[in-house]
């Protein structure tokens, strides 16, 4: 993969528009029609490379004028580093570590230089994709009416895995997209496939990232608002985390196989034999199941901080669970 990504990452540095920010990994076109910024990020993992083959696509179609647009677009590569590693970060996870405490290692500094970006961002989109096999893309960020809106019109997947607005992902943490929800700003992730080239990330990343230009054009133009086009759009499966399974041990493992969306019922033994015991506690989907590698038997550290989760329907449209109409 990291000949592959190396080509990616050279024929960004060839066609990227060199804009207004100090960190080089970013592309910048302003279309001059009107002043909505769209930003978008891919690599914010390293290893989850999938995204990039389609932002090189759109760069190379704003370049050429067989994609224009009005306002300004941004694209950053977030940890292309640990990418060529073959890892998810090389230091700490970068997509949690847009705080002002962040440590000044690789990530926190990468973190820094990105900051500027977002600040700048009407709306932020995350190209992320899962470690292991997903039979489904999903959006995967908190509830907000802004960010409804946009993902509904987007339709990248009709799946989202919400929570409630008021939830934040981790105390003393933060991801890209919650930066930018913490200015104000939709900062909406989407789980376009399992990590690597191919699976589908490519098509499903260009055609989220050529939908949300279109209709911030025609929201810009007046010829419809961002309701109105998200009323135009099916309505999306909310889903919710009904367990998370904290990975508390060097003993614990997961029976091999287990992929995303992948139905357990109440009682389900997912450990793997000879293992402390692992039993779905609901009836469910997987979601994010973790096989971390092992050196001489033991996990390579630091371990993440679930092993898996369960997710189900949520009880109900987020507008009235958190009191939002």
């Amino acid at each position: 993969m990291s000949d592959t990504l190396r080509a990616h990452l050279a024929t960004f540095d060839r066609i990227r528009k060199p804009g207004a920010y100090a960190y080089e990994r970013v592309s910048d076109h302003v279309g001059g029609v009107h002043g909505t910024h769209i930003v978008f990020g891919s690599l914010v993992h390293g290893d989850e490379v999938g995204s990039l083959p389609a932002v090189l696509r759109v760069i190379d179609e704003l370049n050429h004028g067989t994609l224009k647009f009005g306002g300004r677009v941004t694209f950053f590569v977030g940890n292309p580093e640990a990418g060529l590693a073959g890892v998810r970060f090389l230091e700490s996870d970068l997509n949690r570590v847009f705080v002002d405490s962040a440590a000044d290692d690789h990530e926190g500094r990468r973190a820094r230089q990105l900051r500027p970006i977002l600040d700048d961002a009407d709306v932020f989109i995350d190209l992320h994709q899962t470690i292991e096999e997903t039979s489904n893309a999903f959006y995967i960020f908190p509830f907000g009416v802004e960010g409804w809106h946009w993902a509904r019109a987007i339709a990248a997947t009709p799946m989202w895995v919400t929570r409630s607005p008021e939830a934040s992902f981790s105390a003393g943490a933060c991801c890209a997209d919650e930066y930018v929800r913490l200015r104000g700003k939709p900062g909406i992730t989407i789980e376009v496939s399992q990590r690597g080239f191919g699976n589908g990330g490519e098509e499903r990343a260009y055609k989220a990232i050529v939908d949300t230009l279109a209709i911030a054009d025609a929201v810009a133009a007046g010829t419809t608002t961002l309701a109105a086009a998200a009323e135009a759009r099916p309505e999306i499966a909310f889903l919710q985390t009904t367990h998370r399974e904290l990975f508390t041990s060097d003993a614990l493992a997961l029976r091999p196989g287990l992929t995303n969306f992948q139905t357990v019922q109440e009682g389900d033994l997912l450990s793997a034999p000879g293992t402390p015991e692992l039993r779905a506690p609901a009836t469910g989907w997987v979601l994010f199941p973790k096989y971390p590698p092992r050196i001489d038997g033991v996990y390579k550290k630091p371990l993440p901080g679930e092993i898996y989760r369960i997710i189900g329907p949520l009880p109900g449209h987020p507008l009235d669970l958190y009191n939002l109409r």
